[in-house]
């Protein structure tokens, strides 16, 4: 592939030139300690609900929920200070706590306190997303950042793919839910190492913002009053729901409505590995298709699957094959969505990159996580609340891109 070569990126400092494959492969790792935060313990879900004597079903959903909220709060904060102090001593710390929050979960003697270790440690992870989409944009933008970033969710998307596989695996070996959250401190601790010594710092000192109320009410108002930037952010938490809400009910829906439990991590995978096939074309097709042809055909797409596997479930037709086809081809749709939405969002904010990223971060995360996890609170036993409420939030995602592009969509032009 493009990126995939000896060329190297200079930075203002004094640290080594960084090849691209590398940055590509930190970034990616960097964004994975997030589905692997949620995606790993996905098998472990029904242990800790048996272990903390949960009545009802549906609060081990928290476990997801209360990180994703962690993680979408906290990148509000995260923004202005990495656009002051630069992207690398902001990590740094963020990661820092994380593996603290890991292991604060493995010794959490309530699920209570597992819930607050759990909110701090999205709270942390925060900083990875932030960063992640932060140095992509302090390098590129439009098309070349769409590319990039397909391959970063590329790398990224066997995260979610192998991670309940070795969720799975932890518990068979160790015998007990907490041993999850060890091997996520162990993971942060090496990619921590990995991105303190090699990673650049991209901001360049004249570029720093100053760290008062009214620079950060300015630069939030600047990404605000950007219709192209607030419309693609609102419109991807509304889609992006689709994700966190089948996460949080997934082990529910293999075990409970197809009874296929024991074999969840295969299927679960297969799903997320539709999104890496996705990402990989798009990387491929952007440059001359474009962002915005790619991504609106897709969110349209999404939203027939979507309608569809709501019409059969509430008239009772649905099968399993029915439900893993209209799976993979949202999934499929999905892909084309992310990287070509994010790019969108962030083209016109390079000097804000940081709070761009931030606010794009929480409206994709806090936004997706709160409307997600709200639909998963409806499941009753069948898809249908899952499907009838991931219809509604993508029917506004494609509203809000009508009315954000003022009704001309699928355009392609040079950069977008």
């Amino acid at each position: 592939m493009a990126i995939a070569d000896s060329t190297t990126l200079s930075t203002t400092q004094d640290t080594p030139p960084l090849p691209v494959w590398e940055l590509v492969c930190i970034v990616a790792g960097l964004m994975a300690l997030n589905a692997l935060a949620i995606d790993i313990m996905l098998p472990a879900l029904s242990d800790m609900q048996a272990y903390f004597q949960l009545s009802n079903e549906n609060a081990q959903q928290r476990v997801v929920v209360v990180y994703v909220v962690g993680l979408g709060l906290s990148q509000l904060f995260y923004g202005p200070l990495t656009d002051r102090f630069g992207r690398k001593p902001v990590l740094g710390w963020a990661l820092l706590v994380y593996i603290i929050a890991a292991l604060a979960c493995l010794i959490a003697p309530s699920f209570e306190l597992l819930l607050l270790a759990r909110f701090i440690q999205g709270a942390s992870a925060g900083a990875t997303r932030v960063v992640a989409t932060t140095i992509i944009r302090d390098f590129y933008s439009g098309r070349r950042m769409a590319e990039i970033m397909s391959v970063v969710m590329l790398i990224f998307a066997a995260a979610p793919i192998l991670a309940p596989s070795i969720g799975l695996g932890v518990l068979s070996l160790f015998g007990n839910w907490h041993s999850v959250f060890l091997a996520l401190a162990i993971y942060a601790f090496i990619v921590a190492v990995w991105s303190m010594v090699r990673l650049p710092e991209t901001l360049k000192p004249e570029n720093r913002t100053a760290l008062r109320p009214d620079t950060i009410f300015k630069s939030y108002k600047s990404v605000f009053t950007n219709r192209i930037s607030i419309g693609y952010m609102l419109a991807s938490a509304f889609i992006f729901a689709n994700l966190f809400s089948y996460i949080a009910a997934s082990e529910q829906i293999y075990s409970d409505v197809f009874g296929i439990g024991a074999s969840f991590p295969f299927w679960f995978a297969g799903v997320a590995g539709c999104m890496a096939i996705s990402n990989l074309t798009n990387s491929k097709l952007v440059r001359s298709v474009g962002m915005r042809r790619l991504s609106h055909t897709a969110l349209l797409v999404m939203l027939i699957a979507n309608i569809l596997h709501a019409l059969l479930s509430i008239s009772g037709h649905e099968t399993f094959v029915s439900f893993y086809i209209l799976m993979v081809i949202s999934f499929l749709a999905m892909g084309f969505v992310g990287a070509n939405f994010n790019a969108t969002a962030m083209e016109p904010l390079g000097r804000i990159a940081g709070t761009g990223s931030a606010l794009y971060g929480f409206t994709t995360t806090f936004g997706s996580g709160v409307i997600g996890g709200w639909i998963a609170s409806f499941y009753d036993g069948t898809t249908g609340p899952l499907f009838v409420g991931n219809a509604l939030a993508l029917g506004a995602a494609f509203s809000i891109i009508c009315l954000t592009e003022r009704g001309r969509l699928f355009s392609s032009s040079q950069s977008v």
